[in-house]
């Protein structure tokens, strides 16, 4: 399988933290495997690993290794912003610049920093909204009876 676009790598951990949150998987007793999770995800266990070794990293997810390893909440839903999951697996711009222009025209070198300006407005202005939701936020939204271990099998 080939490595997961940045671009996917979002939703993905979005996806897995409100499984988590969802099975209220808030301590080590209700860990869960990636392979449980690569059900509701649809994903390569190898692929959800990468992602939650970033968010473990990042203090939102705990981790054990072994036969009854899992991985768990590291924090409550309401303390996991959105802009810091972002942060976590995919920390590039949601706008790239072009680092590749034609040095002798005039007007390619004065795009740059006009699309730089645009770059950073725009990431800003993500981060901002994402700054805003919250994990709970989003468990929130889920149908009712969505927190039972069998909604996810």
């Amino acid at each position: 399988m080939p490595e997961m676009a940045d671009s996917q790598k979002f939703a993905v951990a979005v996806h897995m933290l409100m499984i988590l949150a969802a099975h209220r998987s808030g301590a080590a007793r209700t860990a869960m495997t990636s392979a449980e999770m690569a059900k509701s995800v649809n994903a390569n266990p190898v692929v959800l690993r990468r992602v939650i070794s970033a968010l473990a990293q990042a203090g939102i997810l705990a981790t054990r290794a072994g036969a009854h390893g899992g991985v768990w909440l590291a924090r409550e839903p309401e303390a996991i912003a959105l802009d810091g999951v972002r942060q976590a697996v995919d920390g590039a711009p949601v706008v790239c610049p072009r680092a590749n222009v034609n040095n002798e025209c005039p007007v390619a070198l004065a795009a740059l920093g006009v699309i730089d300006g645009v770059a950073k407005r725009v990431d800003g202005a993500v981060r901002a909204s994402l700054a805003e939701l919250t994990l709970s936020d989003l468990v929130r939204q889920l149908p009712a009876g969505q927190g039972s271990q069998t909604a996810f099998a």
